[in-house]
């Protein structure tokens, strides 16, 4: 792997405290906006002797990209969504249309809680009496209903991260259920009036969603006799096919016998003896129509959901096969029961 990579390990951030400062809860995706801003602060840094106030970001100019645990990428991110090819935007969002991350030019993945927020908290709580977060609906809807991928500059990440941890326990007080930090950041962009161009092909993630992620590039792969739709989603070939930048596991996804879901993921994958992912047969999306997940009732699945419910069991196996492999190779010298065996199947009973 190359040096450039780097780890950042942060404080657990995750605890809910009261008026007192006594921890009464815990709320995990605390960890996304406090640890973003401790790695900014920590990692990233400020320029030469800048204090207090006047400190200043380094590398401000760079491009910071924040996208989750369960995502897998499938090509490069950048900050350059010029290229027609590449992108899908949707026509609400072509309004005030950005091509390129800069100061000012945030980008991200489109969610579909539209407005909500506005709708859900009491703004001036939150962010004060004349916060510029009170925007009016339309503005909502176009401007910030987002999540990751995100993309900004250092400098402009590092402005929404400030607001954004500080926004956070105010907004789960008010609303303490899954959406609360991505709600934050939303308040967080807004009050800084960082409008955002929203994007739908950053991920794939709902397969049964008609609009607001890349589908439409898995859709228009085209299948033939040397490679399936199974065997491109194993090794997605941009050059080939335009394909989202990442696949959003958060959901269940099933083809024929064949199923993953991260909460039934082993929790020992990573180990010299555990075997790898059993992969299912190359031409599975083109021979299988249905899902049946554990004892479940058969599910007949329409042929563009069976092609987007494979495309993601076979890329998120295949994914995890070249981690396991990566591990393996790296960690398990000399371990004499190490296994490359492909046997663990999350559909079949251990």
């Amino acid at each position: 792997m190359s040096t450039d990579f780097k780890l950042h390990l942060t404080p657990h951030f995750s605890g809910v405290k009261d008026k007192d400062g006594k921890t009464v809860g815990d709320y995990k995706f605390f960890n996304k906006p406090f640890g973003l801003l401790h790695w900014l602060e920590h990692a990233i840094g400020f320029e030469g002797d800048s204090q207090g106030e006047d400190k200043e970001i380094a590398h401000k100019d760079d491009v910071v990209i924040l996208i989750d645990p369960d995502m897998v990428l499938l090509r490069p991110i950048t900050g350059d969504f010029s290229n027609e090819r590449d992108v899908i935007i949707g026509k609400r969002h072509e309004k005030e249309r950005k091509y390129f991350v800069k100061h000012g030019s945030p980008f991200a993945q489109k969610y579909g809680f539209g407005g909500q927020w506005t709708k859900e908290l009491d703004l001036e709580v939150i962010a004060g009496k004349n916060t510029p977060s009170k925007v009016n609906i339309e503005d909502a809807r176009t401007f910030y209903p987002v999540g990751p991928p995100y993309l900004a500059t250092v400098g402009d990440m590092y402005a929404i991260a400030v607001k954004w941890a500080e926004f956070v326990p105010a907004v789960h007080k008010q609303y303490p259920y899954l959406l609360a930090e991505m709600f934050a950041f939303c308040i967080a962009a807004a009050h800084l009036e960082l409008k955002h161009q929203i994007v739908d092909s950053l991920m794939v993630s709902n397969t049964g969603m008609g609009g607001g992620e890349g589908w439409p590039m898995v859709d228009n792969i085209t299948e033939d006799k040397e490679e399936s739709l199974c065997k491109f989603a194993s090794d997605p070939d941009h050059s080939k096919y335009p394909v989202p930048s990442v696949i959003h596991y958060c959901q269940r996804y099933a083809i024929g016998d064949w199923f993953f879901g991260k909460r039934k993921m082993v929790k020992n994958f990573f180990e010299c003896e555990s075997p790898l992912m059993e992969f299912p047969p190359m031409d599975i999306i083109e021979t299988k129509d249905y899902k049946k997940i554990f004892n479940d009732v058969k599910k007949d699945l329409k042929k563009h959901v069976a092609r987007r419910e494979g495309f993601m069991v076979c890329g998120i196996l295949s994914a995890l096969n070249d981690a396991g492999r990566f591990f393996k190779e790296h960690s398990c010298q000399g371990v004499e029961k190490t296994s490359i065996e492909q046997s663990t199947n999350l559909n079949k009973p251990n």
